[in-house]
C-alpha cells in the first residue's frame, strides 16, 4: 500500500484484483474514490482502499501470503524501523502468512497534504514541482504515448557508490531496487525518455518519490529525493534532471532508491544499466 489504508496503482492493477487482494467489497474501493463503471484506473494513481476510521482502529496486522515488512509498514504510515521496535521477535526468515503483527498505537497520523504543503516554500520559489495532483492528470498521462526509447540503455540516473543491492535479504526484507549514495540535491536525471505517471510523496517509506512509463511497457521510479522537478503528465527526455538528491523517506542518508520494472516484475537495474560513466553530464 501507500499511506494508511491507500494503494498505489502499479501496471496491471485493476479495481476487482485489489478488492480480492486486500479483502475488501469492489464497491468500496470505487466508493471511496468516486470511480464510476468501468472503473478505471491509471498507474501512479493513489486509492483510499480501506475508510481512514477503520485503519487509524487497527492495531494489529495480519500477514498476508508475499508481504513483506517494508510493505506492511508503508501501508500504515510507519517507518520500517518503527514497525520492527514493536515487534522485536521478527523472524530473520521471511514473514509467514496469518502471522500478526503489532501495530504501534503511539504514532500521530502524518500530515495532511495541505498542510504539508502550506509549510513549505512555494514551487514558484524553488523550482519545484506541485506535490498536489488533480485526478484527471493520471488520465492524462495514461493517455500520453511514451516517446520512442533512445537505443542507448538506460543511465545511471546518480553516480555514487551502492549502499543497498537489489533482492532478498537475510532477515527477510527485499530491496525491489538499488540504493545509491550521493550528495544532498546531486541532480537526478531520466533514465530513459518516458512520461510522468506518479510525482508525490504517498508512501511513506519512500519519501518523495518520482514514477516513469517508457515505451515498450517498462517503469523506473526514482525515491528519497529532496526535491520533484516535474509533475505527473510531464514527458521528459533521457538524462534530463527530474529531481534533487535527498533523505526524505525512511533513510536517514542521502540517496536515491531507484527501480526498474518490466511490467509488474522488478528487474536488478545493475543489470540493465552500463558504466557509470555513461551518466549524462548535460
Amino acid at each position: 500500500m501507500a499511506g494508511p489504508g491507500q494503494h498505489l496503482v502499479m501496471p496491471g492493477d485493476t479495481v476487482s484484483e485489489l478488492a480480492q487482494r486486500y479483502g475488501v467489497p469492489m464497491r468500496q474501493i470505487a466508493s471511496l474514490n468516486g470511480l464510476k463503471p468501468p472503473y478505471r484506473i491509471y498507474v501512479g494513481q493513489v486509492l483510499q482502499i480501506v475508510p481512514k476510521p477503520a485503519v487509524e482502529a487497527s492495531r494489529i496486522h495480519r500477514v498476508q501470503a508475499g508481504e513483506t515488512v517494508p510493505q506492511i509498514a508503508a501501508r500504515y504510515g510507519l517507518q520500517t524501523a518503527e514497525l520492527q521496535a514493536a515487534n522485536p521477535d521478527l523472524p530473520a526468515g521471511r514473514l509467514q502468512a496469518g502471522q500478526p503483527l503489532r501495530i504501534p498505537s503511539t504514532r500521530s497520523q502524518p500530515p495532511s497534504p495541505a498542510s504539508t504543503l502550506a509549510s513549505r516554500p512555494s514551487p514558484a520559489d524553488t523550482g519545484e514541482a506541485p506535490l498536489s495532483v488533480p485526478p484527471e492528470a493520471f488520465r492524462r498521462a495514461a493517455e500520453t504515448p511514451a516517446p520512442p526509447l533512445s537505443r542507448e540503455g538506460f543511465l545511471w540516473p546518480v553516480e555514487g557508490e551502492i549502499l543497498d543491492r537489489f533482492g532478498s535479504k537475510p532477515n527477510g526484507m527485499r530491496n525491489d531496487g538499488i540504493n545509491i549514495a550521493a550528495p544532498e540535491g546531486t541532480p537526478v536525471r531520466a533514465a530513459e525518455s518516458g512520461v510522468v505517471v506518479y510525482a508525490g510523496e504517498a508512501i511513506p517509506a519512500f519519501g518523495r518519490m518520482l514514477m516513469l512509463r517508457h515505451d515498450g511497457g517498462w517503469l523506473t521510479a526514482y525515491a528519497h529525493n529532496r526535491t520533484l522537478l516535474v509533475t505527473v503528465g510531464d514527458v521528459v527526455r533521457r538524462g534530463q534532471v527530474i529531481a534533487r538528491v535527498g533523505a526524505t523517506g525512511d533513510v536517514t542518508v542521502p540517496q536515491l532508491h531507484f527501480q526498474v520494472r518490466k511490467g509488474t516484475q522488478p528487474l536488478d537495474p545493475v543489470a540493465l544499466l552500463g558504466s557509470p560513466r555513461q551518466l549524462a553530464q548535460r
